[in-house]
């Protein structure tokens, strides 16, 4: 196997890294499924968008977790487990990996008011820091601003951003800046629109000459 693998010490409650582990995984996309008879938590799964995967357990104040991603060669066929590293898929990679460090290093975090409630007194909301997708929203944005300036004159290129814009814009709704995020998936969609137009007449034109 080719895995990205973390084992950290982190000492923390268990409901605290279940809940960041839940956050970061429901903000990123990811779903739980069975993939090749084990249960996995997987997140994209198309051309566009590299199927990415992950598993975790922790116990005794240790986070295990694995990280891998696949290629789609056609529906339903992947290519062999790649690790985060590699020219092949390097931005998404890089990102995913990026990703899963700034997680550890908020597990890290501090977790004031922690621990039982003394006997007779109600345990009190326990303030942490989240995971935040806001880069995703900036990245949703400008692809979407980009395909839309290009959707036309060069309709398959903004076809391939307008749909990148979609992706990273989906998973920058549930950041703080979800506004930037939603912009730029109006302007993706409207490239797209675009884009498929100009792919058509241009179609039509080379057919019907």
């Amino acid at each position: 196997m080719a895995r990205f693998v973390i084992h950290e010490v982190l000492n923390q409650p268990d409901d605290f890294v279940s809940y960041m582990m839940n956050d970061f995984l429901t903000k990123h996309g990811f779903s739980y499924v069975e993939f090749k008879g084990q249960m996995v938590f997987r997140a994209g799964g198309g051309w566009f968008e590299m199927p990415k995967f992950l598993v975790w357990n922790y116990q005794n104040g240790v986070l295990h977790l694995e990280a891998w991603a696949r290629y789609l060669i056609l529906p339903g066929v992947y290519s062999k487990e790649k690790d985060l590293e590699g020219f092949y898929g390097i931005v998404v990679k890089q990102a995913y990996k990026n990703d899963i460090i700034q997680l550890v290093q908020l597990l890290h975090q501090p977790v004031a008011g922690a621990g039982q409630a003394a006997a007779g007194q109600v345990q009190q909301p326990v303030m942490v820091q989240g995971v935040d997708t806001v880069r995703y929203a900036n990245f949703g944005l400008g692809f979407g601003i980009f395909a839309l300036a290009i959707s036309w004159f060069m309709g398959w290129f903004g076809l391939f951003f307008g749909i990148m814009a979609i992706i990273y814009a989906n998973k920058g709704r549930t950041s703080a800046k979800r506004g930037r995020a939603t912009a730029g998936l109006v302007c993706a969609i409207i490239a797209v629109v675009i884009s498929c137009l100009w792919i058509f007449l241009v179609a039509a034109n080379i057919f019907l000459r």
